[in-house]
């Protein structure tokens, strides 16, 4: 500003300067901090509107993305957007022998250290091709002709797009933005990875959690290759960089309504690229709720109960009790025998309990099954003896209870059991082998996992791996999914190469899951884009003796 006023003075007593003070003023103005934050806030609408072109196919408020393919097929909205071929990531997919390649800014851009994507994960063979970069006019033409940069025309599927200038230039700033830095929780030479822990779960189950993914983090990082002669498999030719697997517990404590502020600290100290596994036996509403908003994602914990609400970035193995709850309702609709007239259900008064017994009333919506519900509300085999009086031989009994309650189920009842009844597999953790022999011929388990001599085909790899880290089976269910996931990791992390995206982490999730091997206590794993829960069904079992047979067929809801 001195500098400014002394030239005024100067420029007041020569004229001819006058003119070159203001040229230089108008100048300074360009560069002001107002002028520097307006073109900010006009570079973001700009990418706020190639986004919903984008992810929504929305070119304007109210006004639809239309394209059509050269088989004159229009599409038009949500079916055009470019999300739905490309993906949220914008790295492409691979479907019906169709490659679409990445369009993100560091694929279609770049002008050196060209990035590669596998395209297929089943032939790591089939990589990303290098081209020269698109500029404006050449992104323009392919957007609107179907053309790409070398001049040849893309695949039919790409439709060709009516947009306007202004348009082509949002989309193409949204582009040049999307997937181009590596996420948090990457850096130069490890990826951060969180395992979370909410209160009320046993010490000894949460022990076993980090022993498990503490032993498979160390081995990961110890077999990695050093140098390229040291390569295992084809895929691990191809380029990346060497990076270590960090893991950081958060425990979280308190009431649920304080989680958030707990994990945005967790995350503010110690970013993660995703959160891995994780123990809950209440809820895990505000857990999925605070990887939602931080696009966080979140892969496979071991919970009772997922949330109702839908989600992008959480991933599950099942339902939980809400699925056992609509395999049993579809179980006693569809029975050859005599429909029961009512169900009891008892169940403790808490989350699980809770959520349980809703999702079975309303499974039974419609039905000529009444349903009772009979709440627990203390310990001990007193309080359940009374919630298990007056039942008939035509009534059914469904039990959401735990080990611990169980345990005492004989001294409640010590008769042979009038009615049918019923156990929930999610919840007994194998305690059903501690109910007496007179209760057993009327007792039922809805049973998520596989039975018999599969089951042990499927946790074969998970069994030796155990005895190799001399670590104890504490819970074979529960240490497989642990297990099951952290391999899972470590082949989406390699197929990624380098595009170590969170977005691109799921979408290769939804790929990937069940084209490997099964190490888990579940049948079958298997997910689509847009699926949640990879295992999707249950067994009606009996109990023999120490062991399970299947009384039904895989009923899937």
């Amino acid at each position: 500003m001195v500098v400014l006023t002394n030239l005024l003075g100067v420029a007041a007593a020569n004229p001819r300067l006058s003119q070159v003070i203001v040229l230089f003023c108008m100048t300074l103005s360009l560069f002001s901090p107002e002028t520097r934050a307006d073109a900010a806030a006009s570079t973001d609408d700009l990418v706020a509107q190639g986004r919903r072109i984008y992810q929504e196919g929305i070119v304007a408020p109210g006004i639809p993305l239309r394209g059509r393919r050269p088989d004159l097929v229009d599409v038009e909205g949500p079916a055009a957007a470019c999300t739905t071929c490309h993906r949220p990531s914008g790295m492409g997919s691979f479907e019906g022998g169709i490659t679409v390649p990445p369009i993100t800014g560091r694929f279609l851009f770049a002008t050196q250290d060209r990035p590669v994507a596998l395209l297929d994960t089943r032939a790591p063979k089939n990589l990303s091709r290098a081209h020269d970069p698109y500029s404006d006019a050449s992104i323009a033409q392919a957007i609107r002709e179907g053309i790409d940069v070398a001049g040849h025309s893309m695949n039919p599927v790409m439709p060709q797009y009516t947009l306007t200038d202004p348009q082509i230039k949002a989309l193409t700033a949204y582009l040049r933005q999307l997937s181009v830095a590596l996420s948090p929780g990457v850096g130069a030479d490890m990826i951060r990875f969180a395992t979370i822990v909410t209160p009320g779960v046993e010490p000894k189950q949460r022990e076993t959690l980090v022993n498990v993914m503490r032993a498979v983090f160390n081995q990961r990082n110890a077999s990695q290759p050093h140098i390229s002669g040291r390569m295992r498999m084809p895929i691990d030719l191809l380029p990346r960089v060497l990076r270590n697997w960090e893991l950081s517990v958060w425990e979280l404590t308190g009431e649920p309504q304080s989680w958030e502020a707990q994990l945005t600290e967790y995350y503010r100290q110690e970013p993660a690229f995703a959160v891995i596994s994780g123990l809950s036996t209440t809820t895990w509403t505000p857990v999925q709720a605070f990887c939602e908003q931080q696009q966080i994602p979140c892969l496979f914990p071991s919970i009772d109960l997922p949330p109702d609400e839908s989600a992008f970035y959480s991933l599950y193995y099942t339902r939980g009790v809400a699925l056992e709850a609509e395999v049993l309702a579809r179980y006693l609709r569809n029975r050859t025998q005599k429909t029961p007239q009512r169900l009891v259900q008892i169940y403790r008064d808490d989350t699980v309990g809770n959520g349980a017994a809703k999702a079975l009333l309303k499974a039974l919506d419609n039905s000529p099954i009444s349903v009772e519900d009979r709440v627990l509300q203390a310990p001990g085999p007193a309080a359940l003896s009374k919630l298990l009086s007056g039942l008939a031989a035509d009534d059914v009994v469904m039990l959401w209870l735990r080990p611990t309650d169980l345990a005492v189920l004989q001294d409640a009842a010590p008769d042979h059991a009038k009615a049918a009844v019923y156990i929930s597999g999610f919840l007994t953790q194998g305690a059903y082998k501690n109910i007496s022999s007179t209760w057993q011929p009327q007792v039922r388990i809805v049973y998520p996992y596989e039975i018999g001599n599969q089951r042990r085909v499927n946790l074969a790899t998970f069994q030796e791996w155990l005895k190799a880290w001399n670590l104890p089976q504490d819970n074979e269910e529960f240490q497989s999914e642990v297990f099951f996931n952290l391999l899972f990791l470590t082949d989406l992390t390699s197929q990624m190469l380098d595009n170590l995206y969170r977005d691109y982490l799921i979408e290769r999730a939804e790929d990937m899951l069940g084209r490997g091997t099964n190490s888990t206590a579940y049948p079958r794993l298997s997910l689509a884009p847009g699926q949640r829960f990879a295992s999707k069904g249950a067994y009606i079992a009996r109990i023999d003796g120490d062991k399970l047979s299947a009384e039904s067929d895989w009923i899937v809801p």
